[in-house]
This record gives C-alpha cells, structure tokens and sequence, in this order.
C-alpha cells in the first residue's frame, strides 16, 4: 500500500515576516516565528459558542422565544 505523504493542511501567515507557512508548522522557516499552540480549551469553548449561536438563530427563524 502505497502512502502519500503530500497532504495539504493550507497555509498560514507569519506574523512576524508575512511569509506564508505551511498551517502545519509551528515554527516560520524564514524569521523562526514560533506559533503558539491552541489550547484544547479555547477549541472546546469556540465549538460550544457556534452551537449555541446554530440554536439561536434557528429558534430566531423559527418564532420561538425564551
């Protein structure tokens, strides 16, 4: 089975030198920018927040109030 290893995670911009990095590096090539890691919190708290806001808006378009 063959494995290919040229996956595309998209690209990310330095915010350093404006070089445009890989999304999957933590570190820029160019300046050695080091991007912080996204702690799982701040992903848990961003995915609750979009389904309550999917919840509200469907109750807005459906008439039912609080």
């Amino acid at each position: 089975m063959k494995v290919i290893h040229q996956t595309n995670f998209g690209k990310r911009e330095c915010p350093s030198c404006a070089v445009e990095v890989p999304a999957n590096n933590n570190r820029c090539p160019i300046c050695s920018y080091e991007f912080p890691n996204e702690m799982p919190m701040k992903r848990n708290v961003r995915f609750w927040g979009a389904i309550l806001m999917i919840v509200l808006f469907a109750m807005l378009l459906l008439g039912i109030t609080l």
